[in-house]
């Protein structure tokens, strides 16, 4: 039997999830979800950022569809904030962050003059607005279309089939640099809004990120290159001289070949249960970005964990472990295992993955997660915390939240269209629930 296939193995990660939405609870603030700091506590130096108030909308729409009391005023809360605080009321779309203290007339003011436009973020605001209209929540439906025109006028540029980085606050001036760390998590949001809306073009358009990036992977052994110019060629030296800027960082991120590995798989479940033809690349993509990121990243220093980023030739860059790379590792490997269970692999390829997903889940429950639902997000190469008073940055709970609920899911449809079907704790059945809501694209 199958970890996840064990009724107590579930609970435990029943349970997991609690603690994860317990703790997420405490960056609940006036104007949004904050950071919080080592101790739990809200990161008053840090701004309330719209990537961070759209996550934490999503994860609670979950905890929501889940029946977990207290979430559905926490997911209001939030699209009342989406809407009234970071708003640009004279330019159209949302400030990327904003200061915790407001304007004597109550608005919001863009942190420190930051008031640029970042497509990154906006792919959180469309999660977390179809994830709350998957559990119906007030304000959901309404918000989402809003950021559904804000995309198509925006961020999607339909030649490239990708979306731009950023603009200035007027959508006057596009950055030059292209990135995949924004096209990842759209092409999350993508494959959520064709089911929410019923509409193809979203699964069109995730098709075409994941695509790109299977076939650029391909030329690369199957390391993914992080950054590109406007006209969309690698730019392989990116930040060479700079690599420990994690938010762009040099080389190839582990945590992105594994979520891109899971979304690749998730899509292709998506098209088999609408009866679509499946690209053959998408099984061959997903299953060699996986074993590429594990055997580059995997126990390189001697010890467990993931180095965090590696070269063109597989050797680690920024060696320091992150909770997030562990949690989408776990997920990647349920979603090969899951593969190679339903489509009946040799044994030794569904024993390999099952091997990863324990191995993994062992490290992230004695090196990440903390007795309540708080995370240790940063690791030395010798599994020493780094979770310090100078580390400022403080993610939110949404890759771990993932990660454990995901084990109890199919792979498609999306999470919160699956809870939203009943379809918890059946992984493996392909029954219509009788309170299906939404339906295919």
């Amino acid at each position: 039997m199958f970890w996840f296939d064990s009724i107590e193995h579930n609970r435990w990660l029943s349970g997991c999830l609690q603690d994860l939405l317990d703790y997420g609870r405490k960056s609940e603030v006036k104007t949004g979800f904050a950071c919080l700091d080592r101790n739990g506590e809200v990161d008053l130096e840090q701004p309330i950022q719209l990537y961070l108030t759209a996550r934490m909308v999503h994860v609670f729409s979950l905890g929501v569809l889940l029946g977990v009391p207290g979430c559905r005023r926490l997911v209001e809360h939030g699209i009342r904030c989406l809407n009234q605080y970071f708003r640009d009321p004279e330019n159209g779309g949302w400030f990327d962050a904003i200061e915790h203290e407001l304007h004597q007339d109550g608005k919001a003011i863009p942190y420190k003059g930051r008031d640029d436009k970042r497509s990154y973020s906006h792919a959180f605001l469309l999660l977390g607005a179809a994830s709350a209209t998957a559990a119906d929540r007030i304000g959901a439906h309404e918000l989402m279309q809003e950021a559904i025109r804000d995309n198509d006028l925006h961020w999607w540029d339909p030649e490239a089939g990708m979306v731009c980085e950023s603009f200035d606050r007027d959508y006057s001036v596009c950055e030059d640099y292209r990135g995949l760390n924004s096209n990842m998590h759209m092409a999350e949001a993508y494959m959520l809004l064709a089911q929410v809306t019923n509409d193809s073009k979203w699964m069109d358009r995730t098709l075409r990120i994941l695509e790109r990036v299977a076939r650029v992977s391909r030329e690369y052994n199957w390391r993914i290159p992080e950054h590109y110019d406007s006209q969309w060629q690698p730019l392989l030296g990116y930040n060479r001289e700079n690599p420990q800027e994690t938010h762009r960082a040099y080389g190839s991120d582990v945590g992105h070949s594994f979520m891109f590995s899971r979304l690749m798989l998730e899509a292709r479940a998506m098209l088999q249960i609408s009866g679509k033809e499946v690209p053959t690349w998408m099984k061959e993509a997903a299953t060699g970005i996986f074993e590429r990121a594990r055997e580059d990243a995997w126990r390189r220093d001697g010890a467990p964990g993931f180095a965090f980023t590696v070269d063109w030739e597989g050797k680690p860059v920024i060696r320091d472990r992150q909770a997030w790379v562990q949690f989408e590792a776990i997920g990647a490997a349920v979603t090969l295992l899951r593969v190679a269970q339903q489509e009946g692999a040799l044994a030794e390829e569904v024993d390999h993955y099952e091997h990863c997903y324990r191995a993994w889940l062992d490290f992230a429950y004695e090196h990440f997660l903390v007795r309540g639902g708080r995370i240790v997000h940063r690791l030395s190469p010798d599994n020493q915390p780094l979770d310090l008073e100078n580390q400022k940055l403080r993610d939110s709970v949404y890759h771990a939240v993932q990660a454990v609920l995901l084990p109890r899911l199919p792979l498609a449809p999306a999470f919160a269209t699956a809870l939203a079907q009943g379809k918890l704790d059946k992984p493996l059945s392909e029954e219509p629930s009788r309170k299906k809501r939404f339906g295919g694209f």
